[in-house]
């Protein structure tokens, strides 16, 4: 069933042609539909009846309608609602409905059709369509000039193209590049095509000229997001979370509207919230952990902009119902690396470790369904930033209860984003960073992701030249150099560097080098921002030579001198790197051993053994904290290795249920639940 599913995810990314078929073996998915004109509904709406047609001896078939409903029936109806105009609404009379089917002899197949939902009649394609992107390459402020490189996205056989500029300018180049004076910010530029069977299409879009060093912005367009961090010095007289908010918009806020889900609002640019924790006294009080915060902020030019987000008012831990004497659920969930997805869709394994001899159980998420597998697989949009999940467990002596967590799914926003010039092939990195104002110390931010094209990818293995681990980095000093390594689903390890500036923004080097093959055969190849440069490497012999790519082995040797050596047309040498093994492969592995945690005893009377296995530890930092996620105990070891076993000593604490919380440098290698 697992690897079934596994099949359909990665399949799901391939949904986009009229008609798409992909088998593994000697079976083969297909399906035929009709209209069902018996179906009567209240809303515009066509009922289809689809028809499995699939050669094989099918035992599972799983239907996505193109519109976030599935079925696993053999013959579903399904009922598609006409578009309706308004705000986020998809209008287009099209979807793409598959069927992925699984044989008895495992053989998987794949099958996907576009239907027109209005009529119920097959997709046709046009014979042409226009479309473009562009991206501007140059600047010249003292000749008064920007120029703008087309790349041609347009459709369709046989084509000749007819580009118009509102400078009254014409070309018919595929991808011509086109020179504005700066006079306007705003340029339009129109893209006509003609093909087969007299088809004609044109496409218009506006040019905006952006000045690198002052970046416009649109009057009409406004953005706003906000941040908090945890106030500790403030004291209640009840138990209760403190946040001190800070509101971030482009332009700058005039007005500030803030609302922190509980019934209470503020009007202060950075205000401080209490948050009281439900308590069981109270039979009124709300027992739910959640608090969506929203501000909306208006710019001296009138926009508005809103940006909400939920918080978890226990930080991240929702305290759990009383437990029983028999049953408490609990779960744990992690990101797996050996699931390939679409990069909208952030795949998360989900594991029951609830106490007591369970039963049956279902898990609950936010768009409405349900599981009751002990270890589901499970798919979450990456433009939800939080995503809630709940588990309720029943046990043979009919105990019931249930745990609640939020799952950050991507990170919150930043400041600035920066990115990289488009490749026309291969990958890239692109920045978003930050600097606090008035601030002179190593005070930045940034966060790295790696682009294939325009398309976000799900990469792991996040490696900074600081020796810091994961795609964020804190404690960036202006005017510094730094690096960062990634690994992609296909093996790809991808490399960017950049200068961070004091205004928060990263100004990248003239080269973005990867590394694809297997592990016994690497392979470094490089895109240049600037063609007139040349790459020469620094083989271990010392010999100097230059290649479009070059092996690792070949220069991995160990010495302190750049391996890598970019120059100008001139022959100066504007920028060096040294690549090796030891600062690359070491972190980036992904069959590194996995850190994994056992308590014993559990329940726990006086001495609380913690076995831990996984890669040597310089330092490891051990919170115990209770359920509401106050720190009652903290303690720090030195120097931990595979298997060694640590003994706290906790007869101090009270009887209860506590989280213990495993942390080296600054990331969380663990967290366990244990009772005294």
């Amino acid at each position: 069933m697992r690897k079934f599913l596994l099949f359909v995810l990665m399949l799901s990314g391939l949904m986009t042609g009229a008609q798409t078929s992909i088998t593994n073996g000697n079976c083969k998915a297909q399906f035929k539909y009709a209209v069902n004109t018996q179906i009567m509904t209240l809303l515009p709406a066509t009922a289809i009846n689809f028809y499995d047609k699939s050669e094989g001896s099918v035992k599972e078939w799983y239907w996505d309608f193109g519109d976030g409903n599935t079925s696993r029936e053999q013959n579903p109806m399904f009922i598609f609602n006409h578009p309706q105009s308004g705000p986020n609404v998809k209008m287009s009379p099209y979807r793409t409905v598959s069927l992925t089917i699984l044989t008895s002899d495992e053989c998987k197949s794949f099958y996907s059709e576009t239907i027109n939902i209005m009529d119920g009649t097959p997709y046709v394609a046009p014979d042409c369509k226009a479309r473009f992107k562009y991206y501007q390459p140059a600047y010249d402020s003292i000749g008064g000039t920007a120029s703008f490189q087309l790349t041609n996205l347009s459709e369709g056989d046989s084509l000749s193209y007819t580009w118009q500029f509102d400078n009254g300018k014409t070309s018919t180049e595929k991808e011509p590049i086109v020179t504005f004076d700066l006079k306007q910010t705003e340029r339009k530029v129109c893209l006509t095509v003609s093909g087969k069977n007299k088809c004609l299409d044109t496409f218009c879009d506006a040019v905006y000229v952006v000045n690198p060093d002052k970046p416009i912005v649109d009057p009409a367009e406004c953005y706003t997001g906000f941040g908090f961090t945890a106030n500790y010095n403030i004291k209640t007289l009840v138990p209760a979370l403190i946040l001190d908010f800070y509101s971030k918009a482009t332009p700058e806020a005039v007005e500030w509207k803030w609302d922190f889900g509980d019934g209470q609002t503020s009007n202060e640019a950075n205000p401080t919230h209490i948050f009281n924790f439900p308590l069981n006294i109270d039979p009124l009080a709300d027992p739910n952990p959640f608090r969506k915060v929203c501000l909306t902020v208006k710019t001296s030019s009138g926009c508005l902009a809103s940006y909400c987000e939920t918080i978890n008012i226990y930080m991240n831990t929702s305290p759990p119902v009383e437990p029983s004497a028999n049953c408490h659920a609990w779960f744990k969930y992690y990101r797996p690396t050996d699931v390939i997805s679409i990069p909208e869709v952030i795949p998360y394994k989900l594991l029951d470790v609830s106490e007591g001899k369970v039963v049956s159980r279902i898990w609950q998420f936010e768009d409405g369904k349900t599981s009751t597998e002990a270890e589901p697989l499970v798919s979450f949009d990456f433009q939800k930033p939080t995503q809630k999940v709940c588990l309720t467990i029943y046990t043979a002596d009919s105990c019931s209860s249930t745990w609640c967590e939020v799952i950050y799914v991507t990170e919150p926003k930043v400041d600035t984003v920066y990115s990289e010039k488009p490749l026309v092939n291969g990958y890239v990195m692109r920045y978003k960073a930050s600097f606090p104002p008035q601030m002179s110390s190593c005070a930045g931010t940034a966060m790295a992701q790696v682009y294939l094209n325009d398309s976000l990818i799900n990469a792991n293995h996040y490696v900074w030249s600081n020796g810091i681990e994961g795609q964020e980095v804190k404690g960036l000093c202006p005017t510094q150099t730094y690096s960062v390594k990634a690994l992609t689903p296909d093996g790809t390890i991808v490399s960017g560097t950049f200068i961070f500036n004091s205004d928060g923004t990263v100004s990248d080097v003239p080269i973005n080098w990867y590394i694809t093959g297997a592990r016994d055969n690497w392979q470094i190849q490089y895109d240049l921002i600037d063609k007139n440069y040349t790459v020469e490497w620094r083989l271990c012999d010392g010999t100097i030579v230059k290649s479009d790519s070059i092996p690792l082995n070949s220069i991995n040797c160990g010495a302190s001198e750049s391996n890598l050596i970019l120059k100008d047309a001139s022959g100066n040498v504007v920028y060096s790197e040294t690549i090796s093994l030891k600062t690359l492969a070491t972190y980036l592995n992904p069959d590194q051993v996995a850190s994994a945690i056992k308590f014993f005893p559990n329940p726990v009377t006086d001495v609380l053994n913690i076995q831990y296995s996984g890669n040597s530890l310089k330092e490891l930092q051990i919170e115990i904290c209770d359920i509401s996620g106050r720190r009652v105990s903290l303690n720090q070891i030195y120097d931990v290795d595979s298997g060694q076993t640590i003994s706290l000593n906790v007869n101090a604490l009270r009887k209860g249920i506590y989280l213990c919380r495993m942390i080296s440098g600054k990331k969380v290698i663990g967290i366990e639940k244990f009772s005294k």
